[in-house]
């Protein structure tokens, strides 16, 4: 029988030794698992933050753009307007057939004005003047 108690002995030995071991090892595992939980969650939220800052630019370039895009269009209309008056007075102009007088050596003659050239030689001037008063 003392073989047989030797033998429990190292038995119980080894039992309790590789229970500690298996103890040692779940433990190691909890911090292990834990250490990555928290590492995982850090790296989900930096990632956040990324796509967040990559949104964030995004939305800024289309507010951006599109206001540029409204601004063309409103000065392309007021263009249109400008226009469209510098229209209506050249035809008004025309249809009053301003003349001018040429004196010529031997008689003094009527002659259709030149519209166009006054209009463009003024238009600057009052286009600034039209504007102010189409868009005050």
């Amino acid at each position: 029988m003392p073989l047989e108690s030797i033998l429990n002995h190292i038995l119980s030995e080894a039992a309790a030794h590789r229970n500690k071991i298996i103890e040692e090892a779940k433990s190691k595992r909890r911090t292990i698992v834990q250490e990555a939980r928290l590492e995982t969650g850090r790296l989900y939220q930096e990632r956040i933050n990324e796509e967040k800052g990559i949104c964030e630019a995004k939305k800024q370039r289309l507010v951006v753009a599109a206001r540029l895009e409204q601004k063309k269009n409103l000065l392309k209309t007021r263009q249109e307007l400008i226009d469209s008056a510098f229209q209506k007075l050249k035809s008004t102009l025309a249809r009053d057939k301003f003349k001018k007088q040429q004196v010529l050596a031997d008689k003094v003659r009527e002659a259709p004005e030149d519209i166009d050239f006054y209009l463009e030689k003024t238009r600057q001037d009052y286009e600034t003047e039209i504007a102010r008063i189409l868009f005050s």
